[in-house]
């Protein structure tokens, strides 16, 4: 494998009769007109190549066809999705992918079974090399869906063992996740279901199972979005039930306390009254009886509350 070629360095190392790879890792204007120049590529894939925003997508045209998705990464520190514009362009015996330019890719294992010639990716077409390049990338989506599943799992286990923990700010940034790679995955599918049935003179009957294979783990994707977004909206329930548990010991702690003294607010009221006929005011005891009486008072409601487990 070459690295570090020009476009026109790049088109003199095509050989005809073999797979030939070439990977353009920087999307400029440049590099994509260059390069659409030197291999015949229709200018309107060249647009669709710079506009990196777009949705995956699949192109037909009469000497290739173009297939446009993303590549996304996790960064396990951030806790967040990358992601990279993925485009390929491929022919009878070319494959062109052009990728923005981040650190990366998902591509390593690839090269290193293409370098140690590996299976069957020598012995093949390009259509076979196109399948592992998706299959790549279908891979790190399975890889960040796994890791997306393992949070919301942790989530709810410490939600189960801290009722007080606040988790919706969590719930959201995992379901904003969860709804970028749900972004990309759907139209994916689409485009990948599409380019086997009208792509049939680019690819070759026996790479149609891998194309397949491929469909089915975004299939599986697609599937596993929805129980994710059940156990999202599980957690939250079970969030907003521990939220409400506490209001209520909250609100029982203050009604015990209310009724404990609302007699000493009786006896505190009525004493409080100022009437001339009120010996117990005069009386030196007064104080201190009364003052008996309210705790005497207290202490049985308190007992009594809590022979009936009310709190």
């Amino acid at each position: 494998m070459e690295e570090q070629l020009s476009p026109e360095q790049a088109s003199d190392l095509v050989k005809k009769d073999f797979v030939n790879w070439i990977d353009v890792e920087i999307t400029n204007q440049f590099l994509v007109k260059e390069t659409s120049q030197l291999f015949n590529i229709h200018h309107l894939i060249a647009e669709d190549i710079l506009n990196v925003i777009q949705l995956p997508k699949f192109e037909l045209f009469e000497n290739h066809l173009f297939f446009t998705t993303k590549m996304l990464s996790y960064d396990d520190e951030q806790g967040e999705i990358l992601e990279e514009h993925l485009s390929v362009v491929m022919t009878k015996d070319l494959l062109i992918t052009f990728q923005e330019g981040l650190p990366g890719d998902a591509f390593n294992e690839l090269r290193d079974r293409i370098k140690l010639a590996k299976g069957l990716i020598r012995k093949y077409g390009a259509d076979y090399l196109f399948y592992h390049i998706l299959d790549a990338v279908v891979d790190h989506y399975m890889v960040i869906m796994e890791k997306l599943r393992s949070r919301i799992e942790q989530l709810e286990n410490k939600s189960l063992k801290n009722p007080s923990l606040d988790v919706m700010s969590q719930v959201l940034d995992i379901k904003k996740d969860i709804n970028i790679l749900r972004k990309y995955t759907i139209p994916m599918r689409d485009a990948l279901n599409k380019m086997r049935v009208e792509a049939d003179h680019f690819i070759d009957k026996t790479s149609v199972n891998y194309f397949q294979d491929v469909a089915d783990h975004l299939n599986y994707l697609v599937s596993s979005f929805d129980t994710s977004r059940e156990m999202l909206r599980d957690l939250m329930d079970l969030h907003h039930s521990n939220q409400n548990n506490e209001m209520n010991r909250v609100m029982k702690t203050l009604t015990v306390v209310s009724a404990i003294f609302i007699p000493l607010t009786f006896l505190a009221g009525v004493y409080g009254m100022n009437f001339d006929n009120m010996p117990e005011l005069h009386s030196t005891w007064g104080y201190p009886m009364i003052i008996m009486i309210m705790c005497f008072v207290a202490i049985m409601m308190a007992i009594y509350m809590r022979l009936k487990r009310w709190f």
